[in-house]
């Protein structure tokens, strides 16, 4: 697994992945020995990698996603110049030998990349198959003025609102996320998925690779009323998460927040990802800003299959 490791990482340098797929991000949320990557390799070429977290439990084997990552699942270089119908046969040989290739598990959870739309051999491998939603600005760079013209009219008038009653600044404070992220579950009476130490060590690791930011919008009065976390590698900023003061919610600095970074993302990037969404009211506000509905597939396998229920609410196998 190491020998893999070592040659995935030559791989991600020559070849543009997302952020969630490269080693220093799958080292600092599912831990260096936590996580493997099966490769396919055809006359000395390298046509597909999928990276996985696994988790060896007394009881349980579970691969997967580690925490914090939106999606991961294969990638596949194509061959230049493919008819469709070779480009079909080109992937069912690619994805069929990497899901060959994955450690066997009891629950198996694939959230793919939003370009991977054939799906076929993971179906035919056993795999069930749910069709989630991402969110998406493209063409991004330099588009400042033309991202502006974009925005819905409710939205560009919440812009307004907040620019009267907060600012927006940088900080280094990720209890002060943290906290906004808390208050938010707690008003939705959920559990936050993860621990305060997680997210700094999540935080610091991006800070040494220069791929993140925390914004923050605070009133007159220093009240942080809203905050986000942004990621990204030279293609795509992402919003990872983010957060409200339930007692400031009709201030809409949240509206402000995400248009600021979307601006900060369209100074260098191509992409900015609003990440997944399957809530109505997140979707709306999304909307707003003129993200592009992609959808995305999550494919999931449970072994045995009388298993399924006791781990279909678990790890959202619907």
């Amino acid at each position: 697994m190491e020998d893999n490791k070592t040659y995935y990482n030559d791989f991600c340098k020559k070849n543009e992945l997302p952020i969630f797929f490269q080693p220093w991000w799958l080292d600092a949320t599912a831990g260096k020995n936590n996580w493997g990557v099966a490769i396919y390799e055809k006359s000395n070429e390298v046509f597909g990698v999928l990276p996985f977290y696994y988790k060896n439990k007394t009881i349980l084997k579970f691969l997967g996603l580690p925490i914090f990552s939106q999606h991961l699942g294969p990638w596949l270089i194509y061959p230049k110049g493919q008819k469709n119908n070779t480009k079909l046969a080109f992937e069912k040989e690619v994805l069929t030998n990497l899901i060959n290739l994955l450690p066997k598990a009891n629950v198996s959870v694939i959230k793919a990349h939003h370009s991977i739309q054939n799906i076929l051999p993971f179906v035919w491998k056993g795999f069930n198959s749910t069709v989630k939603y991402t969110y998406i600005l493209k063409d991004i760079l330099s588009k400042e003025a033309a991202l502006l013209e974009n925005l819905s009219s409710g939205t560009r008038k919440n812009i307004k609102k907040a620019q009267k009653i907060v600012e927006i600044s940088e900080s280094e404070d990720i209890s002060e996320l943290f906290n906004l992220i808390q208050q938010t579950f707690n008003r939705q009476r959920m559990k936050v998925p993860f621990n305060g130490n997680q997210l700094q060590n999540l935080y610091n690791c991006c800070k040494e690779k220069k791929s993140c930011k925390i914004l923050l919008a605070k009133d007159k009065e220093n009240n942080i009323h809203s905050g986000i976390l942004l990621i990204w590698n030279q293609k795509t900023v992402y919003y990872l998460m983010g957060g409200s003061n339930p007692n400031f919610r009709n201030s809409e600095a949240m509206s402000l927040v995400m248009w600021e970074s979307i601006k900060f993302a369209s100074s260098f990037a191509r992409e900015f990802d609003f990440e997944g969404t399957m809530v109505e009211s997140i979707e709306r506000f999304i909307r707003g800003f003129g993200g592009i509905q992609k959808p995305y597939y999550q494919l999931s396998k449970v072994s045995p299959k009388f298993l399924k229920p006791l781990y279909e609410i678990r790890y959202s196998l619907s």
